[in-house]
């Protein structure tokens, strides 16, 4: 009777919406339960895939030969090589796309349809696809813009990474964009743009709301002060009344062109989000030919202007800009108040910065921190943390990156942050080392300091980073509303060589989600650079009497992560399970040994180990 319910009175639409808050396991249990789940819940499973590596790709193929292609509405496809004839076959398979994502190479370009045309048809099945990306090859892109029975204004969103060396791409790329004149989200990778191609940008999209540049070039505007001044009086900015989010990332040009600061603020006069994130390199942080002072001040003045004319910013995110109080000024006097800011020039002047927020009248909910190298120190690092403890009484969320620093595992105490930071809600260390400053002999001290540490620490996430064992015993002990943790890339140190196992022992915490993701324990051997990664996990939660569960990944596969950004990056390569093995029922004697994760909770809803959801 509540199939036939489930059948005739929801949508489909919705049903999907219930069945989002199902696993995979669950809900191939619920296909068996009768003929009618099986045709609800068949749908479900495809509606959204995403595929990581070749043996993924090659089960998901053969799975959808059966005709359930239609039922895939989002593809994401991720570090696969696959061959024209793959790629040509999913319009067929999937005719129904609204999303597709591909991150991977083409081992054989050359097609096996010899007209254009025909290709150009094939693709054109995607009537529906509204967002794609592409950050290798720009197969599918090329294509559907190049088809005639498609129209490319189907497209809302598009994010693709093009060829700084490559003039004919971009300029086809270019000829073609008229086709979309109602893409709404546009995110270009390695491209060097001029003013006059960021207008025609806007001409050939006018509902543009959020453009976003990564990895790319600001080409130059004018070439002495005199000209940046008089760059916009002459030419007559046309405003992008729909522009809500800008985002400059990794990118080159700004500092020595900081006219495009000035362009940007009387361009886009509407915005809600700013990111502008210069390129930084520890071993030439900055240009050969340092400014005058008169230069610098132009810079403080242009940054100063976003603050002026952008009255409906929340959300700012400033990354080795050059900035002082003036933009705090700027937005107090303008009564503009952000939610979210994140600040860092990779210099001691970060702390000023940090001065000025406080002084303003700015009340943030919101802050990320990017370190800087003498950050290290001790007295720098207690003066910068108490300073973040002042710059809001609403903060709830705070993000501390020392990824650009050119120090790797800077020590930061946890507990210390806490008790500055009483109210944080969300907490993330990256490319940091977790540590205590305050020494806990016995768990009644702990239990006793507690009171007067009464944190409200609800998601806490360690990643590219390091900690101790100790660190989750102080969590146990004084953040009792801690219910995901989140560790992605980090290493365990400190420990007795003989034990090398990780302990997440929280007895009393009910988690909702836990993710742990490329964890390794510490080496002891210094000279080894990276060890292998943990593939055993022991569960054992109090709340289920005699569930004592253990995990174990298996079949690695080696692949090479794709880089982001190209900040002096080097592809590693690197192993990652392709399955795992649930030892539940497996005798103790009989269970694998070796270092492991060990996890112990009142309950947990979601685990999520290698990437795999096993709870």
């Amino acid at each position: 009777m509540l199939a036939k319910q489930l059948v005739y009175n929801y949508p489909y639409e919705i049903f999907d919406q219930i069945s989002c808050y199902l696993t995979n396991r669950q809900k191939g249990v619920c296909r068996t339960v009768c003929q009618s789940w099986r045709a609800l819940f068949t749908p479900s499973q495809y509606r959204y895939v995403k595929i990581r590596g070749d043996r993924q790709f090659s089960q998901f193929l053969q799975s959808i030969l059966s005709g359930v292609g239609h039922y895939v509405k989002r593809l994401s496809v991720d570090d696969v090589y696959m061959t024209a004839a793959q790629l040509e076959s999913l319009p067929y398979l999937c005719p129904n796309l609204v999303a597709l994502s591909f991150n991977g190479k083409l081992l054989n370009c050359k097609s096996s349809i010899q007209d254009k045309t025909s290709l150009d048809a094939l693709f054109s099945q995607w009537k529906y696809l509204r967002r794609l990306t592409e950050l290798q090859d720009l197969t599918v892109t090329s294509h559907l813009l190049n088809t005639p029975y498609s129209k490319f204004s189907s497209l809302t969103h598009l994010n693709i990474r093009l060829n700084m060396n490559n003039t004919s791409m971009k300029s086809n790329f270019f000829a073609s964009l008229s086709k979309a004149n109602d893409l709404q989200n546009l995110s270009l990778d390695s491209i060097s743009l001029s003013i006059y191609e960021i207008d025609a940008i806007h001409k050939a999209c006018p509902q543009l709301q959020k453009f976003r540049l990564t990895n790319s070039n600001l080409e130059s505007i004018g070439n002495d002060i005199n000209e940046k001044r008089n760059c916009f009086e002459s030419n007559h900015v046309g405003l992008a009344k729909y522009m809500r989010s800008f985002e400059f990332l990794n990118g080159t040009g700004l500092y020595e062109n900081y006219e495009w600061i000035d362009y940007i603020a009387a361009k886009y006069p509407n915005l809600i989000h700013i990111q502008l994130w210069s390129t930084y390199s520890v071993n030439t942080p900055y240009p050969e030919a340092l400014h005058a002072e008169d230069d610098l001040r132009e810079r403080y003045q242009a940054i100063a202007k976003i603050g002026r004319n952008c009255h409906s910013l929340k959300s700012v995110n400033f990354m080795n800009v050059a900035m002082n109080h003036w933009f705090f000024d700027e937005m107090d006097y303008a009564g503009t108040r952000l939610e979210s800011i994140a600040l860092g020039d990779m210099t001691d002047n970060t702390i000023d910065l940090l001065q000025s927020l406080i002084r303003s009248k700015q009340n943030v909910s919101s802050l990320t921190l990017w370190g800087w190298t003498s950050l290290c120190i001790q007295e720098t690092m207690q003066e910068t943390i108490a300073m973040v403890g002042q710059c809001s009484d609403r903060l709830t969320s705070f993000t501390i990156s020392m990824q650009f620093s050119g120090v790797k595992n800077a020590p930061i105490p946890l507990d210390y942050l806490l008790i500055k930071c009483s109210k944080l809600k969300y907490l993330k260390f990256d490319n940091i080392q977790a540590t205590l400053m305050f020494s806990r002999n016995t768990p009644e001290e702990d239990i006793d300091n507690s009171r007067a540490l009464n944190s409200q620490l609800q998601h806490l996430v360690f990643e590219n980073g390091s900690f101790r064992n100790e660190v989750f015993r102080f969590l146990s002990f004084h953040c009792f509303n801690l219910k995901r943790l989140e560790i992605d890339s980090s290493s365990l140190i400190g420990e007795f060589r003989a034990d090398n196992n990780i302990k997440i022992h929280m007895p009393h915490h009910t988690f909702e989600y836990i993710s742990i993701n490329h964890v390794r324990p510490q080496s002891q051997c210094y000279f080894v650079k990276q060890v292998n990664d943990i593939r055993l996990f022991d569960i054992l939660l109090s709340k289920e009497t005699h569930c004592n569960s253990m995990y174990e990944l298996k079949d690695y596969e080696k692949y090479s992560p794709s880089l982001t950004f190209d900040y002096e990056q080097k592809p590693l390569e690197c192993s990652r399970p392709t399955k795992f093995i649930d030892h539940k029922n497996t005798p103790v004697i009989d269970r694998p040994v070796g270092p492991s994760v060990s996890i112990q909770c009142h309950s947990l809803a979601n685990l999520e180990i290698g990437k795999f959801l096993v709870i």
